[in-house]
């Protein structure tokens, strides 16, 4: 099953430390720029390479710049069997206060 969350969402999940796990999809040049605390850096392209680091029982939230590949990337991996959710807009909808610059 995958779905798609708000920021608002995340960052309720975050407050109240649900049990998560966080990917941002982007390369690593723009993670080490600014990234969710918290998220786990895989990125897109290396995804289904690194599927042995995604837990299978917890819900994975992931992200990019603005969506549609976190998008793809949680519709796929709920073929195979994982709780996944994309953020909608990405990390440019995120502006809460888990954002590391």
């Amino acid at each position: 099953m995958w779905y798609v969350i708000s920021a608002a969402q995340l960052e309720q999940y975050l407050e109240e430390r649900r049990w998560i796990f966080l990917v941002d999809l982007r390369d690593r040049e723009s993670y080490a720029q600014g990234h969710i605390q918290g998220a786990v850096n895989i990125p897109d392209e290396e995804l289904w390479e690194r599927l042995s680091e995604l837990p299978r029982n917890q819900l994975i939230v992931l992200y990019c710049y603005r969506g549609p590949r976190g998008m793809l990337a949680a519709r796929q991996l709920a073929r195979y069997g994982y709780q996944a959710a994309d953020i909608c807009g990405g990390i440019e909808a995120y502006r809460g206060r888990y954002l590391v610059k």
